[in-house]
């Protein structure tokens, strides 16, 4: 190692030995200033056209055509209405023909007609100028009219119909809003008894894909820290030492994420997944120096055994830096949009991890060695000496 490194490194260890808890202090202070920016961190939906980059030809093309030309393509929404009674005797719906369904579609499709954003509705209303008085009435008429024209809009069973709800082209925010007021104008309605409602579209699946992507990664992170804590608890045998090496982990993933979002970047479905990722690669930097921490304090005193564990660690783990921010930089080299988003978020994690490493860990261990272990030092000195002891007897 360079003699100045090693002066430099011997200085630093002094610093930590000397005020713990000032660079304790000042490095949380540091962390909760930069894992602020993650409030700024959203979860947006994906688009195709999030997927490819705009300088890909076909992506220049569409963006051309939907800035230079009015585009007819909006988005449908499909609300489905379906028969299902709680038991045999009641007067629950049971034939989407009846007139009290009928009357129901009505109501809402002329409602959602009236939404700016909204350019066609259609219904099983749609069938009749005036929707039949009586059950007998309404299955005459649908018998006049043939399921060639009804079976657009009811199965042939009568069991489940639907309604559908073209859009002008809209924007990912304006399509959920649209979706929201769906649901909202549709449970207004007095719904009759027997009816199920269910939503389905584009926009309605894209936020399924988001609810289930955001519980996903609550629970994978779950288990991945607990995961995490049963082994390093059981690695050093220590609650202590086991909780503090999860120091860079929790440091590094807060404070990537706030400079992630300090950058103005957001999360996708396709990048939650770089949490999990995350604790796998910064878990390794709080474990390395607390392990040869505990092996040098078996030899020296608190400073010495500060100084040869960074001098000891800094090499392998910087170049373990290096090789895992080399990989997932590379993801920025290729063409797809949400990897490069990954390969940022996963490298910014980690290398706030390894400065965690050696911000946070060295003054915990040496504020817990010093003030709260005790016969740490008489336990020290009789290794020594037993070391000692041991030498001159093997020299006689």
């Amino acid at each position: 190692m360079n003699g100045k490194v090693e002066s430099a490194l011997e200085s630093y260890a002094n610093l930590l030995e000397d005020n713990p808890v000032k660079v304790l202090t000042v490095a949380l202070i540091a962390a909760f200033l930069l894992a602020s920016g993650a409030s700024m961190v959203q979860t947006e939906e994906m688009s195709q056209e999030d997927i490819l980059p705009d300088s890909i030809p076909v992506m220049a093309a569409y963006d051309r055509i939907g800035a230079e030309f009015s585009s007819s393509s909006g988005t449908r929404y499909t609300v489905l209405a379906e028969t299902s009674p709680s038991s045999a005797n009641s007067t629950e719906v049971r034939d989407l023909r009846d007139p009290e369904a009928l009357r129901f579609f009505q109501s809402v499709s002329n409602d959602l007609s009236m939404v700016d954003e909204i350019q066609t509705v259609s219904s099983p209303s749609d069938l009749f100028k005036d929707i039949p008085s009586g059950i007998s009435d309404s299955r005459e008429l649908f018998q006049q009219l043939g399921s060639q024209r009804w079976g657009q809009y009811i199965t042939e069973d009568y069991s489940a119909g639907k309604i559908e709800i073209n859009t002008y082209e809209l924007s990912n925010g304006e399509k959920t809003e649209v979706a929201n007021m769906i649901r909202q104008t549709v449970r207004v309605h007095d719904k009759p008894a027997g009816l199920e409602i269910t939503y389905t579209g584009q926009p309605y699946i894209d936020q399924a894909f988001q609810n289930q992507t955001q519980q996903t990664m609550q629970i994978t992170g779950i288990v991945a820290v607990l995961g995490v804590i049963a082994v390093v608890i059981i690695l050093f045998r220590s609650i202590f030492y086991g909780m503090t090496s999860l120091l860079t982990l929790i440091f590094g993933i807060a404070t990537g994420f706030g400079i992630f979002g300090y950058l103005g970047l957001n999360m996708s479905p396709a990048t939650s997944g770089a949490l999990t990722m995350g604790i796998g690669v910064a878990i390794d930097f709080g474990i390395q120096p607390i392990a040869r921490y505990i092996e040098e304090r078996e030899s020296f005193e608190i400073e010495k055994s500060m100084e040869e564990t960074i001098k000891g660690v800094i090499t392998p783990m910087t170049v373990g830096l290096v090789a895992a921010n080399i990989g997932f930089l590379s993801l920025n080299v290729g063409r797809v949009t949400f990897l490069s988003d990954l390969g940022t978020l996963l490298t910014l994690t980690t290398t706030m991890a390894y400065i965690s490493a050696f911000t946070v860990i060295p003054p915990a261990l040496v504020i817990w060695d010093r003030y709260f272990t005790f016969g740490t030092e008489n336990f020290t000195l009789s290794k020594l000496k037993s070391k000692i002891n041991a030498k001159g007897e093997t020299q006689e």
